[in-house]
């Protein structure tokens, strides 16, 4: 019976509905919009507690988080109605903090904009639910944060997922027949869930950390916010310096000549980024923020360990890292920031910086997106998590206290208002009315659209142009207008005006409000390990073939030590790693013989169309 009710909680349909077919042209408030969001978000908050049960059917939920869920990018040949219906329906609900802090972010971007009132009870219970996510194995009051809440056992604590947990061990248990079905329906990761309990022990990451730290510092800073709240969050993350001593402890550093893993990074990602690594000066101490805190030489066998042992960097935590690291020197008294922010962290920061403006002005961002953004496959995630730092520097010119910061903000600027802008433009799309709207791969393939993420698309694009072209003016008590840049191009402000009348319509967020906001790293034909190595080993010590098969993801180290001479490394681009040629251009993430998790929420769609509505009706018009 349990294996049976399991299996119906796999193939159940979400409480939503996609009505994509529908097209309702009828315009309707900005305030009306908002308000609808705002209720649809409620339904997507979980007010109780719930345990993971087999019957009735049931997955954990933990009170006070927003939802989200791990579905499948199935596709079939045709990209059938049926497969459709996999994507959009059959998803693991998924307690992360990550979802929630996004969600908390925006709520208060519409309050801060005299859109909506906080309900204070309900922000607390979701601040006290992120706070457990702190990572327990580091001393009281550094915020290093967990994707997952964490369980302890052998004195460690370690991530543990509850529902996927659940399903995976389930799996050990279900017939064959069961998995061959879950393989036809393009979810052959759920079938092969129990070979793969020990990848779920992630350690603390850059990217749920930072923001953290970002939503933190805007709690501590707004007038908007209850005393208890802030109270709470400082309890609990008052040692940033401890913090920032642990990304500059597990940087990336290639030119470290210690006998240490921190000179080692993702073969995947010298790949992308090889022709940047290989202009490095060699006789500068180059270093760079990391996604994962911790390095191989840490992990703790079946307990904690990195995805495939070897950490990487990717675009998008990057900016999300500056995203904390900005407020930080931003609202930092002189002392706290004099001692936070060091020589060391003064490099990381250029560095890191320097990373993400080559990633939107060259062409990795088309070239390889599923490389330079490992976590993130909407491209609009990155472009506005830059967008975001652009918005949030120039709104606070008069409290940069280092020309370093300024240095970081022309960057940007420069990037963003050039190629960033260039890249939003030129991917808007117009339907049948005229409308302009923005889309990207979920349910697209073979001439086909289901429209399952325009509206996130359009949503996040948007976003990303007012934040890079729109700064916030305070007014009185912690309430602001957003205003243009005054040397904002017309086609910008054109486009952006039609894209705002898009999601004005009556039934904009009555289509399918989900998306790829993030997924692992392995999602396409190029995110495996088909790429020049000279680390190759398991973690038993014994040194594998990098040449040929087999590929044994938990248990190998596939690594680059170091930096290859550019001429070096394009001959072994030639060869065959792990049995297979590196592949030269991006395939697609639509491919009908992968299927790959991703985590789809309509809470980030719901209220980040929240965000943008309160954005741009604040903005005054000539």
């Amino acid at each position: 019976m349990k294996l049976l009710a399991l299996f119906l909680v796999l193939i159940s349909l979400s409480q939503s509905r996609s009505n994509f077919l529908e097209n309702e042209q009828r315009d309707i408030s900005y305030p009306k919009q908002i308000d609808k969001l705002f209720k649809k978000l409620d339904e997507e908050y979980y007010h109780e507690e719930k345990e993971f049960q087999y019957f009735p059917p049931s997955f954990y939920q933990k009170r006070g988080l927003y939802s989200s869920s791990i579905h499948g990018n199935a596709m079939d040949k045709e990209n059938s109605y049926l497969y459709h219906l996999v994507r959009q329906y059959i998803g693991c609900p998924d307690s992360n903090m990550f979802v929630s802090n996004f969600v908390l972010s925006a709520l208060l971007d519409c309050a801060e904009l005299g859109t909506i009132q906080i309900d204070q009870d309900l922000f607390e219970q979701t601040i006290d639910a992120i706070l457990e996510f702190r990572d327990k194995n580091q001393k009281q009051g550094i915020p290093s944060y967990s994707f997952w809440m964490q369980q302890l056992k052998n004195q460690t604590w370690y991530s543990s997922p509850i529902n996927l947990e659940k399903i995976a061990n389930s799996m050990k248990y279900m017939p064959q027949w069961v998995k061959t079905i879950l393989d036809k329906m393009g979810l052959k990761f759920v079938a092969m869930s129990d070979m793969m309990l020990d990848v779920f022990h992630l350690p603390p990451d850059a990217d749920d950390s930072s923001v953290n730290i970002a939503l933190g510092y805007r709690i501590m800073n707004s007038p908007l916010i209850r005393q208890s709240i802030k109270d709470k969050w400082i309890r609990h993350n008052y040692d940033i310096n401890g913090f920032y001593n642990l990304l500059k402890k597990y940087s990336y550093r290639p030119f470290d000549t210690s006998n240490s893993s921190l000179n080692t990074i993702d073969i995947r990602t010298y790949f992308g980024f090889n022709e940047y690594l290989s202009q490095l000066n060699r006789t500068e101490n180059f270093q760079l923020f990391t996604t994962w805190i911790m390095s191989t030489d840490d992990q703790i066998e079946k307990l904690i360990a990195i995805p495939n042992n070897v950490n990487n960097f990717d675009c998008s935590v990057l900016s999300n890292t500056l995203f904390g690291l900005h407020h930080v020197l931003i609202y930092s008294n002189q002392t706290e920031f004099d001692k936070i922010f060091d020589q060391e962290l003064q490099g990381l920061y250029l560095n890191s910086t320097s990373i993400i403006n080559y990633a939107i002005n060259s062409q990795i961002a088309l070239k390889y997106p599923d490389i330079a953004f490992f976590y993130y496959p909407s491209i609009y995630d990155f472009y506005w998590f830059v967008a975001r730092n652009v918005h949030f520097l120039n709104s606070n010119k008069q409290k940069v206290k280092h020309n370093l910061i300024k240095q970081v903000a022309d960057s940007l600027n420069e990037s963003m208002k050039s190629k960033g802008t260039e890249f939003l433009l030129n991917n808007s799309k117009l339907d049948k009315n005229g409308n302009i709207y923005w889309e990207e791969f979920l349910g697209i393939y073979n001439n086909k659209t289901y429209n399952e993420d325009t509206t996130f698309s359009t949503v996040m694009a948007l976003n990303a142009l007012l934040d890079t072209w729109t700064i916030s003016i305070d007014i009185d008590n912690g309430i602001s207008n957003r205003i243009f840049d005054p040397k904002t191009p017309k086609n910008v402000t054109n486009t952006i005006q039609r894209g705002m009348q898009t999601l004005l319509k009556e039934n904009s967020f009555s289509k399918s409000n989900q998306n790829a906001f993030f997924s692992g790293s392995f999602k396409s034909y190029n995110t495996w390990f088909y790429y020049p190595m000279n680390v190759n080993y398991y973690l038993n010590g014994t040194v594998f073939d990098p040449h040929n098969p087999p590929v044994v993801l938990n248990e190998q180290v596939a690594a680059v030590r170091g930096i290859y001479n550019q001429s070096e490394y394009q001959e072994l681009l030639q060869q065959k790693w792990l049995g297979f040629k590196p592949f030269d251009k991006f395939l697609g993430y639509n491919y009908e013989s992968i299927s790959y998790p991703y985590w789809s929420s309509p809470s980030i769609t719901l209220s980040m169309g929240m965000s943008l509505l309160s954005k741009y009706q604040s903005i005054k018009q000539d």
